[in-house]
Order: C-alpha cells, then sequence, then structure tokens
C-alpha cells in the first residue's frame, strides 16, 4: 500500500491531516485537527539610560515568539523615536532580524527621546509594538548656575547644535544668503564694504552646557583673530549664550542699524552692526567698523544716557564663567591675549575691541 499525507489548512488558524491510500482515495484514515495558537511575538530592545550629546549608541533587540522564545528569523523590525515631551512616534530605521531574531540599530539622538519596535506582519506571527526605553541626551559642558533672580533673555533666537568636535572656527566671504539679511538691517549703503567683512562660524558652550554652531560678521582684518579667540573661549570652556547674526533682530530707526536693543535683551553675542551708539543718536558706533565684539550682554551690561541696558540685575555683580568685573576675568584675559581690548571696563562689559 502507498500512502499520501494530506493535508487541508487554513493559514494562521488550523491543519487537518489524514493517511490515504494512493491507490484507493477512499481508504483513508481518521482526520487529525492541529489547532494553531498565536503566541504572538516580543522585541524587548535595550539601550543606554543616557548619552552625550553627539556621541552614538546601539539599541538592540532581540525578535522571539512570546512563549516558547523561539526566535524570528527575517522578522522586519521598524525603530521608532519619540523626542521626549511630545506624542508622535516616528520611524528612525529598519533592520531584518538575523537566525538568532536579532538586530541592532546604531543611533545618534540629539535630544532626550523614547524608542521602541515595530514587527512587521508575517506568514507565523502578527505585528507587535514594543514597550518603550527612554535614552536620556546629556550636555557635553557644564551647565551655568545663575542665581534665581537673574533675568532670563527675551525673545532669544534659535540655533543649530554643533556637529563637528571643538570649535571648527570657519572664515568665509559673506554668503548671498547672510548679505541679503544684512542689506537694510547691520548694513546699508556708505558702510563697510561687502568686501572688506567676513562671517565667522565656530562652536560655543551654551549656558545650557550643549555646544551651538554660531556666527558673527567682523571686518576681514580681524577675523581670523576673531576665530581664534572664540576658539580659545570654546577650549576653556567660557559660554556664551547665544551667538546668531543681529540682522535676526530687525531694523532699529533710534538705532540706523540692526536692532541693538532686542539683541542685548537677548543675551546675544554680536560685532558688525553699521549703526549709532545706543543712547548717542548720530554717533556711529565701533561695531560700524567691524573691529568690536560684544559678549553677553545680558550679564555684562552697558551704562548708556539713558541708563543701565539692557538690565541693572548685573551691575556690580559677577560670574565666574560668564560675568566679569576685573581685568583679570578669564574672559578678560584670553580676549586680551588675542587683541580685543576691554576698551569700557565695567561701564560697558561686553564691549570687546579689536
Amino acid at each position: 500500500m502507498a500512502l499520501a499525507l494530506r493535508v487541508q489548512a487554513a493559514p494562521g488558524e488550523a491543519a487537518s491531516y489524514q493517511w490515504v491510500d494512493a491507490q484507493d482515495p477512499s481508504a483513508a484514515s481518521p482526520n487529525a485537527l492541529v489547532t494553531f495558537t498565536d503566541h504572538g511575538l516580543r522585541a524587548p530592545l535595550t539601550a543606554p539610560a543616557s548619552l552625550v550629546d553627539g556621541q552614538r549608541v546601539t539599541v538592540r533587540v532581540t525578535v522571539s515568539s512570546a512563549v516558547d522564545a523561539v526566535p524570528a528569523a527575517g522578522a522586519r523590525v521598524t525603530l521608532q523615536a519619540r523626542v521626549a515631551g511630545t506624542t508622535t512616534w516616528q520611524d528612525t530605521a529598519r533592520a531584518t532580524a538575523d537566525a538568532g531574531g536579532k538586530v541592532s540599530f546604531r543611533v545618534r539622538p540629539r535630544r532626550t527621546v523614547h524608542y521602541r519596535t515595530v514587527t512587521a506582519d508575517a506568514q507565523w506571527w502578527r505585528s507587535h509594538t514594543s514597550a518603550s526605553t527612554r535614552v536620556q541626551n546629556l550636555p557635553p559642558g557644564k551647565p551655568v548656575v545663575l542665581p534665581a533672580a537673574a533675568p532670563e533673555p527675551r525673545s532669544p533666537k534659535t540655533q543649530p547644535r554643533a556637529d563637528k568636535a571643538g570649535a571648527d572656527a570657519v572664515v568665509s566671504r559673506i554668503p548671498d544668503e547672510v548679505w541679503k539679511a544684512m542689506k537694510g538691517r547691520s548694513w546699508r549703503r556708505g558702510c563697510l564694504a561687502r568686501s572688506k567683512l567676513r562671517l565667522v562660524r565656530v562652536n560655543h558652550y551654551g549656558f545650557d552646557g550643549y555646544r551651538y554652531r554660531g556666527e558673527v560678521v567682523v571686518a576681514a582684518s580681524v577675523a581670523r583673530r576673531t576665530a581664534d579667540v572664540l576658539t580659545a573661549l570654546h577650549a576653556a570652556e567660557m559660554p556664551i549664550r547665544s551667538m546668531v547674526l543681529v540682522d535676526r533682530f530687525g531694523y532699529s530707526e533710534r538705532l540706523g542699524g540692526a536692532d541693538n536693543y532686542a539683541s542685548m535683551a537677548a543675551d546675544n553675542t554680536s560685532a558688525f552692526n553699521c549703526r549709532d551708539v545706543v543712547g548717542r543718536p548720530g554717533v556711529r558706533s565701533p561695531h560700524a567698523t567691524g573691529r568690536a565684539i560684544d559678549i553677553n550682554p545680558l550679564e555684562n551690561p552697558y551704562l548708556s544716557r539713558d541708563g543701565w541696558l539692557p538690565h541693572t540685575y548685573w551691575v556690580g555683580r559677577s560670574h565666574p564663567r560668564v560675568a566679569w568685573r576685573s581685568s583679570r576675568h578669564k574672559v578678560v584675559r584670553i580676549m586680551a591675549r588675542h587683541g580685543f581690548r576691554w576698551t569700557y571696563g565695567v561701564s560697558d562689559g561686553h564691549h570687546f575691541d579689536g
């Protein structure tokens, strides 16, 4: 007798088996019913609890059946991320599990994020979403600790996080998009020619300990020294709250140039601005020459004819990292070593001339 095994199956649900005489199909054994139970999957992921901003870490996943832990070889796994404080999950990467059901992802989160995995439907399992794991992003530098009563900057502007190591200072001619923003704000006809200006882009530590990509426009004659002194401040981890082009604060009728009032109130470090002296209409500011730099103006106020600007809190107060009241302060000494004078001392604490 030649026997054959007959199978009737409903995919993923059940199957019946019986032996049949190949020469006499009417001769068959009773049906044997096998019912399939979907035990589901599990795909726990492991990742470091924290990382320093800019570093890469590995997220590891092992996909297997939920009951007997059989590896789910070939499972298609999507890694999803949700930035802390938000509700939206976004796909970050996809991979296929190996023979042991293992998958790994190399990630570089620039914020504190939650990760989870989603496994796609397949012939032998249904889709599965894992529990989430939180990875905290930590600053590479030491955050500035200020007194509780210290004023906060008004209308600060966003900056991108630094991508490269070190200060990575780059000096260039003024790009078209920067020149377009400058015209009618920090530059107008009769000011220093575009060919005599340079853009300096450099990484700096912020007050929160993170590294940011900042930029200032200066005269070509001091551009290299500006890049060098900002590199030295970065190496010493002397924080700069903000360093965006002053044109982002718009035009000021009072000053006849970019709005330095708003820039100071935002605690923004800036340089070239073809404008009048604050509080002295008609008197051209040293910033019009492109050789002056203002650093952390909120913590290092200026005594104008209209009083202390942008705030009075820091008058007479100092801070070892961000507010100087003496030529012995580390920031003032670094600036001096690179040829930038603290010209007016405490009466214009944030101003340096190159």
